[in-house]
């Protein structure tokens, strides 16, 4: 039996995983914790970082099983995958370009500016007050992700903590400050296929409030104004043809301004969490995960069925109010008899350490939701939270 060799094992690479089984592969986790959630989905665990080349490589040498590498949800990944399968003839789409511009938020800004596309303005480093920005402003690191290091200033005062935040999370010491734009934020999931969008979900993307910018949830189809999705294509287009990205996944956030006008934040040649692939399916009946698989083996890709009537979905992420020891969790099995409730997955148990929301590493769970409507969606994910609670001792 062929095997996957997949970047990272947590919550977000969960799908990857289960996709991978049901289509007859082994899946080899690559990560250092062995308390990952997605490792018991696993049918083997390398306890080796995903940013060890060296290491991954020698495996690779004694290995004749692995048919194609992942980095599921994960942008600091996204380089030890291009090394390993340039290293060993695997297949792979992305380029060096494409990585650089997943990993680097100074690049990707560079490049929006580069072709024209709709932006804001933002700074390398932190002299913020020569560039004339203006509040509020998002700091955040160059090279992290899951909101990690992400704070929202509102004024002066909240800068110099934002820049250190950042600076602690940020690999390579680096930060990157840009005036924050007002507008509907929004996830996108796509499928690139000789070099343009074959297939997009846009996400209406729900964030905490400031000072953080964490995303509590999905709601697919997004409302935007008429015309948006073509706009966001051929954006998207634009930058896999200066990128030389053909083929493969593609994770966006952006927002869509009071102007209307849909500015592109960060980009990953790779798929979504939260879990994005698995409301396009629900919502589109079509899996971004199934087709990322087949790009990493080197096969055709699954045909896109003609758009249909989207069926509304969401993604609701749980989370703990408070920061201590997680004692109980109250309400799930209630939810889980709704009629709005596809399936609700718990990520910690009782025993546990918990944070607050800071981050979307911390999160203890999600619900996948459908209804009819999205006003159905948006009160059965309000009940929601008022019903699932987590007992946490300080």
């Amino acid at each position: 039996m062929k095997s996957l060799l997949i970047l990272g094992a947590a919550d977000g690479a969960m799908a990857t995983y289960r996709t991978a089984r049901a289509l007859g592969y082994r899946t080899v986790a690559v990560d250092l914790r062995d308390t990952a959630p997605a490792v018991a989905l696993a049918d083997e665990l390398l306890p080796v970082s995903t940013r060890d080349v060296p290491a991954l490589s020698e495996i690779l040498r004694k290995r004749t099983d692995i048919a194609g590498i992942l980095a599921p949800s994960s942008d600091i990944a996204l380089p030890t995958q291009f090394a390993l399968t340039e290293r060993f003839g695997l297949p792979c789409g992305l380029t060096e370009a494409t990585v650089e511009a997943s990993v680097d938020k100074r690049r990707f800004r560079a490049l929006c500016d580069e072709l024209g596309l709709p932006g804001y303005r933002w700074i390398q480093g932190t002299d913020w007050r020569a560039a004339g920005l203006r509040f509020p402003l998002v700091v955040k690191p160059v090279d992290a992700q899951s909101s990690r290091g992400v704070t929202r200033c509102p004024d002066e005062s909240t800068v110099d903590a934002a820049v250190a935040e950042a600076l602690r999370h940020s690999y390579s010491a680096g930060v990157v400050i840009e005036e924050e734009v007002q507008g509907q934020h929004c996830g996108c999931e796509c499928v690139i296929d000789d070099g343009r969008v074959v297939f997009m979900a846009l996400t209406e993307r729900h964030i905490t409030p400031p000072p953080q910018a964490t995303t509590t949830a999905h709601l697919l189809p997004a409302a935007v104004p008429d015309g948006t999705h073509e706009r966001i294509v051929a954006a998207v287009d634009a930058l896999c043809a200066r990128l030389g990205y053909r083929r493969g996944p593609l994770n966006l956030d952006l927002v869509v301004d009071t102007d209307g006008r849909p500015c592109l934040i960060e980009m990953g040649a790779r798929t979504g969490g939260d879990p994005l692939g698995e409301l396009a399916r629900h919502c589109y009946g079509v899996d971004p995960i199934e087709a990322s698989i087949s790009v990493a083996v080197g096969a055709p890709l699954p045909p896109v069925p003609p758009r249909s009537e989207p069926q509304p979905v969401m993604v609701q992420l749980l989370n703990a109010a408070d920061t201590g020891v997680l004692t109980a969790i109250h309400g799930v099995e209630e939810a889980r008899g709704w009629p709005e409730v596809v399936r609700i997955v718990l990520l910690a148990e009782p025993g546990r350490a918990v944070t607050s929301t800071i981050d979307l590493t911390s999160k203890l769970g999600y619900a996948l939701l459908a209804a009819d409507t999205p006003a159905l969606l948006r009160a059965a994910a309000a009940r929601l939270l008022s019903t699932v609670r987590f007992e946490v001792r300080p």
